[in-house]
């Protein structure tokens, strides 16, 4: 993508895309090692004959410090990939979006402390807002104890936790990497973490229809290569509390889809919750003006 592009409604658009990763994960009906594992292998697969044609020295050309922050971004993304399609197995859709929605409060902490950005009244607003409306959106089932739910939740906040790291450490990285080799670096290594965990877990690596092939590939070229690299391309421009923020908009928008798609019908509290989490989303946005030349991250990476 070229600058030219407006970062913030380009992360609207990388929003629209991975709002459909519930459906395709639950339409799949793989494990979620599988899942994880094949998002990855189809992102990398769309990206690397593009980094061929443009040539492999921007590969090469990655310092070693960078090399290794971003192996630690790529595990924790292959992590949150994980932790999020298993607790799908074990806690609703919403339950996991309402536990998702506390991610810009770390990102918010972690930017802060880290990367030294400034967090504005409109932000924070904007993130209190976000955290309320998550909560109410899954509210009922978070009161909901049972010992395969509380399963589920613990899976979902370590979810996330990983993707914090994973925007907090992107936004200082995107500052001296280009979005092409950054991008295969990071899914890469989250392929391989995957892999070896499956392995690990007994978990074979292998799609079991041809139907649930179609929906893996999908979420790996729409939801994970579209999307989620939207939102590592904007890192460079745009806060990391910002882009963590618009990131919530899409567990609103899978509520929907599952709905359409898969019969799921969404509680009152799911349309009140998101409503809450959609306004102070652009009320946020309506706050960071960050550039590359403005207000570039300063952690020492």
């Amino acid at each position: 993508m070229r600058r030219s592009i407006n970062p913030q409604m380009a992360l609207w658009f990388g929003a629209f895309c991975t709002s459909f990763a519930a459906t395709f994960i639950i339409a799949s009906g793989e494990p979620p090692f599988v899942v994880a594992f094949y998002r990855l292998f189809f992102a990398v697969l769309f990206f690397t004959p593009i980094m061929a044609i443009q040539g492999w020295d921007q590969l090469k050309s990655i310092k070693k410090k960078h090399l290794i922050w971003c192996l630690l971004v790529g595990i924790s993304f292959g992590l949150h990939l994980v932790t999020y399609i298993a607790s799908l197995n074990y806690t609703s859709v919403a339950s996991a979006g309402a536990l998702a929605s506390l991610q810009p409060v770390f990102v918010a902490i972690g930017a802060s402390v880290f990367l030294r950005e400034r967090i504005g009244l409109r932000v924070r607003i904007g993130i209190a807002c976000a955290v309320v409306g998550g909560l109410i959106v899954g509210g009922g089932d978070l009161l909901t104890v049972t010992s395969t739910a509380l399963i589920g939740d613990l899976l979902a906040l370590i979810c996330a936790l990983m993707i914090s790291l994973y925007f907090v450490a992107g936004r200082a990285l995107r500052q001296h990497l280009d979005i092409l080799p950054y991008l295969l670096v990071v899914y890469s290594s989250s392929m391989v973490v995957v892999a070896i965990l499956s392995l690990a877990s007994g978990t074979p690596l292998t799609i079991s229809s041809p139907k649930s092939l179609v929906h893996l590939l999908a979420l790996g070229l729409i939801s994970t290569a579209l999307g989620h690299g939207i939102f590592n391309w904007a890192l460079k421009y745009v806060k990391a509390s910002a882009v963590s923020l618009v990131m919530l908009a899409s567990p609103v928008a899978e509520t929907v889809w599952v709905y359409f798609f898969l019969g799921q019908v969404p509680a009152m509290t799911s349309i009140i919750g998101g409503v809450i989490v959609i306004i102070g989303t652009v009320l946020a946005m309506g706050d960071d003006k960050t550039t590359e030349q403005e207000a570039p991250a300063t952690a020492n990476v």
